[in-house]
């Protein structure tokens, strides 16, 4: 029986999994960014320039990593933020640290039409308001351009617990989410961008009494 979790109840499993299992935020992020090169590796991807645009959050986190892991792969990779790195969660600062220390430097700009695979790691399952207006107008300007994408997580623009379109979404043609899917990337728009979703576990763990909003 797969179980299927709110933006909540992911957060309280991250924070069960961090504070009381005492697995750290760090090997989560690496795991995590190892289970979306894998299903790089088993896809039939272009790899000749891979575009990572990462966002300020835990889910930015990830996408760094990621872009550290196929720079040492030896693969054309540019690092892109969304928003300003000054104003980025630690555990984002502490990754783009990690990727400068490999030789990965973050680009100030890039070109979507250079890109011939886009990861999506600007916002996860925290998301729970209107993306910005500036970010939306990027986001429709990528789908126009239709490049194929990679979701970590969730895409972003799409509410992880109503499947609802937060102003945009970057339309994916495949999503890789952790541990748990999410009941956004099941029902109404989420089901629909989401593309192709993929469960990869990375260790998060639920406690024996959790009570799951659904079970399929």
């Amino acid at each position: 029986m797969a179980q299927l979790v709110t933006a909540k109840e992911m957060q309280e499993l991250d924070t069960y999994t961090i504070q009381t299992i005492g697995i750290s935020q760090d090997v989560l992020i690496e795991r995590a960014a190892l289970s979306v090169i894998d299903v790089i590796g088993a896809g039939n991807f272009d790899l000749t320039h891979v575009l990572v645009l990462a966002g300020l959050g835990n889910n930015g986190a990830d996408g760094v990593a990621i872009a550290r892991l196929l720079y040492l792969q030896g693969i054309n990779v540019t690092l892109q933020f969304v928003g300003n790195v000054n104003r980025a969660k630690e555990s984002v600062k502490h990754q783009l640290h990690i990727a400068e220390q490999y030789g990965l430097h973050r680009a100030e700009k890039s070109d979507f039409n250079n890109a011939s695979l886009i990861i999506d790691a600007i916002f996860g399952v925290g998301l729970n308001k209107l993306l910005p207006e500036g970010l939306q107008k990027m986001i429709k300007a990528a789908n126009h351009i239709e490049k194929p994408v990679i979701a970590v997580d969730i895409p972003t623009g799409i509410d992880a617990t109503t499947g609802e379109v937060r102003g945009a979404t970057l339309k994916a043609k495949k999503t890789v989410t952790f541990s748990f899917n999410k009941v956004g990337l099941t029902k109404g728009n989420g089901k629909f961008l989401s593309g192709d979703v993929v469960v990869k576990d990375i260790g998060i763990l639920a406690p024996e009494d959790f009570q799951f909003s659904i079970s399929i």
